[in-house]
């Protein structure tokens, strides 16, 4: 299922906030894709642009990220990952790759929903009504029944899927993908992958790679990259 790196005439465009939350990992699938790209840095897009973008329709669903590819607009996190996945060749080396990558990628949506659901952010405290005014971020006893239930089961069971350092022979969307959602677990909860040691290979095994560096560390086109989910005050 691999396929060479389509041939572009101009770069693609990614927009968003300077943000890691749904930022970071289609920077990472595009800074591993070998594709041309360039980022918010590069762009010269930031916050005071997004009014403008919105009203523009570009932005199929009202809200980012977005990536233009000439005259091809994708929106929606999961959908522009694939996108350039499928471009690039990152789905994965057999079916049963292309099967486990979209696995992890479907993980890394769970797992991003519950720490919407109960960590707070730079913007919503615990307990505080979200962005959407109706539902709240869960409370103190439900952010700790979080921590010590239901993400060390989840860890048990990625944990178990892990061959080595890897999921897969090949660095897929989906690999890229759950680690920008567990790198963001991390700077909350260091010990996150205690018992966890094939899983804790699999992320330090990423973390080291340049690319990833490249872009955790504000280096690459997507430029800044702000913790968005933060430990309660």
């Amino acid at each position: 299922m691999k396929r060479p790196a389509a041939a572009m005439s101009e770069p693609m465009k990614l927009y968003y906030f300077p943000l890691m939350a749904k930022g970071l990992g289609p920077a990472l699938v595009a800074e591993f894709s070998g594709l041309p790209w360039v980022g918010p840095k590069d762009l010269g897009f930031t916050r005071d642009d997004w009014p403008k973008l919105k009203e523009s329709g570009k932005c199929h669903f009202g809200q980012l990220p977005l990536l233009e590819n000439g005259s091809v607009r994708v929106s929606q996190c999961l959908a522009i990952v694939n996108y350039m996945a499928r471009l690039s060749g990152m789905e994965g080396a057999t079916p049963e790759e292309f099967a486990m990558s979209q696995s992890l990628l479907a993980e890394g949506e769970d797992l991003y929903a519950a720490m919407q659901k109960f960590q707070p952010t730079v913007s919503v405290k615990l307990g505080d009504l979200g962005r959407d005014g109706m539902t709240r971020k869960g409370d103190r006893e439900a952010f700790t029944k979080f921590w010590e239930e239901w993400v060390p089961d989840q860890m048990r069971k990625l944990d178990a899927l892990v061959n080595g350092d890897q999921f897969t022979s090949t660095t897929t969307v989906g690999e890229l993908y759950l680690w920008s959602m567990l790198h963001q677990m991390k700077l909350c909860q260091p010990s996150l992958f205690s018992g966890t040691d094939q899983l804790a290979s699999f992320y330090t095994r990423l973390e080291n790679d340049p690319k990833v560096q490249r872009v955790v560390t504000g280096k690459s086109s997507f430029g800044e990259l702000n913790q968005y989910f933060v430990n309660p005050e």
